[in-house]
């Protein structure tokens, strides 16, 4: 079985508030005695389920456009339920039971939950949880072997705590101590219950020349 868990990017993804959204603006039109249906599609890179290389917060990190579709394929994969409330900054005691799984994992599947608020834009995006400093320290600790990690909210920094969580990005995209292994971040993913079990997971990102994340589609292969 394959499971999706990314959203559909479209005109309502929920966005930042003061920058301009995903949008589609039709070119031709065959409704209209065009010969062909054909559209321009506006977005930031950073809308809907995307996937950030660390080019977007260290400026000697890669770009995503730079990465093998080899190092996209996850078969180690963990996921984690925690409880978080709209705010809430994500500290190591909310990760403790990170020693009860596979020290091997090669991406970590956040679920809060969070995605339920998807339909609101405002709450989702403006009072989004996110990670602290110290919980992106505990889990670059917790697992030598980490390359991605994926949450169901819309970025690793809630709007509330900004400065907190352009740290953990930081530690996440090898600024600092894990400057020789950073890994991705996957945000605003599709995390539905129930989960089944994961055996591999694509990550499959807009190559486009240049770009420091992109938007991406994400499948698994289920275990039946």
């Amino acid at each position: 079985m394959v499971i999706k868990l990314s959203h559909n990017l479209s005109e309502s993804t929920p966005f930042y508030g003061k920058l301009p959204g995903p949008r589609l603006d039709r070119l031709y039109d065959l409704a209209k005695g065009d010969g062909c249906n054909s559209f321009y599609m506006t977005t930031s890179n950073h809308a809907g389920t995307h996937v950030d290389g660390p080019y977007h917060f260290n400026p000697k990190g890669r770009k995503i456009s730079e990465y093998d579709m080899s190092e996209l394929i996850f078969t180690k994969t963990v996921v984690m339920d925690i409880q978080v409330s709209p705010d809430e900054l994500i500290l190591p005691e909310h990760l403790d039971a990170c020693s009860a799984f596979r020290e091997d994992c090669d991406l970590l599947i956040i679920r809060s939950g969070f995605e339920e608020y998807r339909a609101d834009a405002e709450m989702y995006v403006d009072h989004s949880p996110g990670f602290s400093r110290a919980a992106a320290d505990f889990l670059m600790r917790q697992f030598s072997g980490l390359k991605a990690l994926a949450v169901d909210f819309v970025s690793i920094a809630a709007m509330s705590h900004m400065e907190e969580g352009c740290e953990a990005h930081r530690v996440f995209l090898g600024c600092e101590e894990y400057s020789s292994r950073p890994i991705l971040l996957i945000e605003d993913t599709h995390l539905p219950h129930p989960l089944p079990e994961l055996d591999r997971v694509y990550v499959v990102p807009w190559f486009f020349d240049g770009l420091d994340s992109a938007p991406c589609v994400i499948f698994a292969e289920c275990r039946d």
